[in-house]
């Protein structure tokens, strides 16, 4: 019995001298050295619509001890507009070695085929008197990196009344990941409908017309229909009234009314940008 506690003294240090020597081995072997990623061009040109692969285009990944590492590339993020009127951004990387070693690296791209986001109205901003419409409900907007925006749609103006008929303005404004702002000024009619008159239908709530373009107010109405559904030539339609200025950036309004007898008018209107 006397020599068990000796012996077991031995195989601790035996024990414990093996575990020593697997860790300093262990360490030895262990890599801590991250990865190098070469980037060839500092900055690349892309459509807005570019794939994963087109943004990883002359991204090579390496590593000391496991060799070309390319297939661990992830974009990790995509910045907000660096330079707006030129529309670039920094687009990171990261590579990851099979020691969970991982670096970074960033470069420029520039979206060639950006343009920035666009307003729609789901219909005319023509209110009815009395009614409990929220014009914000009206607004949406579209844009060509994200799609369909209409949640970040904000309206800054004071809300108004629909108590009595009259003209008003709401602005609205939506942002978009990359940073640009974009707003709208836009006129909006408070007004009775007389089921009794025919509705004027636009081709579209809202255009967005390039300065200096010609317009013409009559090629935006879709059609007319008469309290009978049955439809009434569009040339019954009178423009009484045309803000548009497409020499001068800005948004203005066009006023259709139609009518059918002294006491049967309807009257429509339409958004129209001018955009540079």
């Amino acid at each position: 019995m006397r020599f068990i506690k000796p012996i077991a003294i031995i195989v601790f240090f035996i024990a414990t001298a093996i575990f020593v020597f697997k860790w300093a081995n262990f360490k030895m072997s262990l890599d801590t050295n991250p990865p190098i990623i070469e980037i060839g061009p500092k900055k690349i040109s892309v459509d807005v619509d570019a794939s994963e692969r087109e943004l990883k285009n002359s991204v090579i990944a390496r590593d000391d001890k496991d060799g070309d590492i390319t297939g661990s590339l992830v974009i990790e993020s995509i910045s907000k507009f660096t330079d707006r009127k030129k529309h670039i951004c920094n687009i990171t990387y990261a590579a990851e070695d099979s020691d969970k070693n991982v670096s970074k690296a960033t470069r420029q791209i520039q979206y060639k085929n950006y343009t920035p986001p666009k307003f729609f109205l789901r219909s005319p901003l023509c209110v009815e008197t009395s009614s409990d419409v929220n014009v914000r409900s009206l607004i949406g907007a579209t844009d060509c990196i994200d799609g369909d925006i209409s949640r970040k749609v904000k309206v800054l103006s004071t809300e108004f009344s629909t108590a009595s008929t009259g003209d008003n303005t709401v602005v609205a404004q939506v942002t978009n990941s990359k940073g640009d702002t974009i707003t709208l000024n836009a006129h909006v009619v408070i007004r009775s409908t007389n089921v009794k008159a025919p509705t004027i239908q636009l081709k579209k709530n809202l255009i967005y017309v390039k300065k200096g373009a010609s317009f013409n107010e009559r090629d935006y109405i879709k059609s007319v229909i008469g309290p009978n559904k049955k439809k009434i030539p569009k040339s019954r339609v009178k423009i009484s009234k045309s803000t548009v200025n497409t020499k001068k950036e800005g948004c203005y309004y066009v006023e259709y009314i139609i009518n059918q007898g002294k006491l049967s008018e309807n009257i429509t209107n339409l958004t129209v940008v001018v955009e540079d």
